[in-house]
C-alpha cells in the first residue's frame, strides 16, 4: 500500500496558500491517527439524546399528588391496523413501548386557574381532563381509565439519569356556561 504525506512548499492554483494545504495534510494525519479516539467522543457525545420514538395507546391516568390539571398516564406499544392489507407481523408480548409514569409537555406548567396557558377560571369556567378522556355528565367528572387516544411517545434521559417518557397533546376541555 502506498502512502503519501505530501509537503507543500508553493501555493496551488485556485488561491490556496501553502500554509493552508499543508493545515489540511495535518488535519487529515490527526483524524487518521485519532480515528478509534474520535469515534469513541462522537458515541460518548450522543450516548444521553434521546433513544427512541414509538406508537402508544394510553391505558389510564394518575393525578399528581399537589399538582393541578396534571397526570401521569400508563401507556403501552400500539400497531396501527394495516390499511390495504400486507404490513408487519406483530410481535407477541412486546413491552418496549410500555410505562407506568409516561408525562403530557402540555401539561407541564398547568395550574389549577391555568391550562395550557389559558385561564379556566374566568367565565366560562371550564373543567379540563386528562387526555384521551370524555366527560361523564352522569358523574360530573373526568374518567382516568379506559382513555381513548394514541400519541407518539418520545423516550430520553432526565437530568439524573432515568428514563423519561413523554408526549405532547392537548387536554380535553369542557366549559360550563356562565348563568
Amino acid at each position: 500500500m502506498a502512502w503519501q504525506n505530501p509537503i507543500f512548499q508553493g501555493n496551488l492554483y485556485g488561491g490556496l496558500t501553502r500554509f493552508a494545504m499543508n493545515g489540511f495534510a495535518q488535519t487529515q494525519r490527526v483524524a487518521t491517527a485519532n480515528a478509534a479516539g474520535i469515534k469513541f467522543a462522537q458515541m460518548e457525545a450522543f450516548a444521553k439524546a434521546p433513544t427512541k420514538s414509538v406508537l402508544v395507546s394510553l391505558d389510564s391516568a394518575t393525578a399528581i399528588a399537589g399538582a393541578s390539571n396534571r397526570w401521569t398516564y400508563a401507556v403501552r406499544i400500539w400497531f396501527p391496523t394495516p390499511i390495504a392489507g400486507g404490513g408487519i407481523t406483530l410481535p407477541t408480548g412486546d413491552k418496549s413501548g410500555t410505562y407506568a409514569a409516561a408525562i403530557n409537555l402540555r401539561e407541564w406548567h398547568n395550574t389549577s386557574t391555568l391550562v395550557d396557558r389559558m385561564d379556566i377560571s374566568i367565565a366560562p369556567i371550564a373543567t379540563v381532563g386528562p387526555v384521551g378522556s370524555t366527560y361523564n355528565t352522569g358523574t360530573s367528572s373526568w374518567p382516568t381509565a379506559q382513555l381513548d387516544a394514541k400519541v407518539e411517545l418520545h423516550v430520553c434521559y432526565d437530568s439524573s439519569g432515568a428514563t423519561f417518557a413523554y408526549f405532547d397533546r392537548p387536554n380535553p376541555i369542557r366549559c360550563t356556561p356562565a348563568v
